[in-house]
C-alpha cells in the first residue's frame, strides 16, 4: 500500500489488495481523518459505515464487499444501512 501526505494534510492512498483496502479505511477511523482511496475520498462517516456493513457480513460475502474499490464500498454500505 502506497501513501501520500500532501501539503495541506490530505493522505492519498493506493490500495493493491483489499486487506490494504480496509487496513486504510480503518486508519481513517482510528485517526479521525478523511483520506482518498483508490481515487475516491472517503470521510470518517463513511468508513464507519464501511467498517460497519463489513462487519455484519458473512464471510463469503465479507470476502466479495471487499473486493468492490472503496468509492462503491461506500456507496453500498449506505444502501445495506437503510
Amino acid at each position: 500500500m502506497s501513501t501520500i501526505t500532501r501539503k495541506h494534510g490530505t493522505k492519498v492512498t493506493t490500495a493493491a489488495t483489499p486487506d490494504e483496502r480496509m487496513a486504510a479505511i480503518q486508519a481513517i477511523v482510528d485517526e479521525g481523518q478523511y483520506a482518498k482511496i483508490d481515487g475516491t475520498m472517503i470521510d470518517l462517516f463513511s468508513a464507519g459505515a464501511i467498517l460497519a456493513v463489513d462487519r455484519a457480513l458473512s464471510p463469503e460475502n465479507q470476502a466479495k464487499f471487499r473486493q468492490y474499490p472503496a468509492g462503491k464500498m461506500a456507496v453500498l454500505a449506505f444502501k445495506l444501512l437503510k
